[in-house]
């Protein structure tokens, strides 16, 4: 399995599921991880809380690869 696959999987789950998979993952990170990237994930979480928009993964792909 990709983490392309386990994106579209994680992304297909409810908001609630989301969230707790995002703390997890948080949580999992090493204790000198960069500040930068903990406030990053801080912000889309809260985003997430929030009920900010969700895109399919295929569309954000597509951007991405588009670039």
């Amino acid at each position: 399995m990709t983490a392309r696959d386990i994106l579209q999987a994680a992304l297909a789950l409810p908001i609630e599921e989301r969230v707790h998979l995002l703390e997890e993952l948080e949580a999992s990170l090493p204790d000198d991880a960069e500040d930068a990237f903990i406030d990053m994930v801080n912000a889309r979480l809260a985003a997430s809380e929030a009920g900010a928009p969700a895109y399919p993964a295929d569309e954000v792909f597509a951007r991405l690869l588009a670039k």
